[in-house]
């Protein structure tokens, strides 16, 4: 098992192992509702900056959510340094990547 010295005191062990561990809970399940998926969504106070929180999850072969993150880049979407890493998905052969942007929220 791989060690990766922070530099803050702290080691944090396999990585990948962490992040998938993080994020596994935000892959919603069958029948699952947004509120069952993320404690504590039903009461978020809404941004009054004028901007929401918007994740966007790809599922796939490496190939395909790799395509899919370099696609969404030449589109301007996000960097390809903001996508998680490659994390195990639900599905067997399928793997995830998950991005937070920030978006103009529609005034009314």
């Amino acid at each position: 098992m791989t060690n990766f010295d922070t530099g803050w005191g702290t080691v944090l062990i396999s990585l990948p192992q962490l992040v998938y561990a993080q994020t596994r809970s935000l892959v919603p399940g069958e029948g699952d509702t947004l509120p069952k998926v993320i404690p504590g969504t039903s009461n978020l106070p809404v941004p009054s900056d004028g901007y929401e929180v918007v994740r966007v999850m790809v599922f796939g072969s490496h190939y395909g959510v790799n395509y899919t993150i370099r696609w969404l880049y030449r589109l301007q979407f996000a960097q390809v340094s903001e996508w998680s890493f490659l994390m195990p998905a639900p599905n067997p052969g399928e793997v995830m990547s998950i991005v937070t942007k920030r978006i103009p929220r529609l005034s009314h």
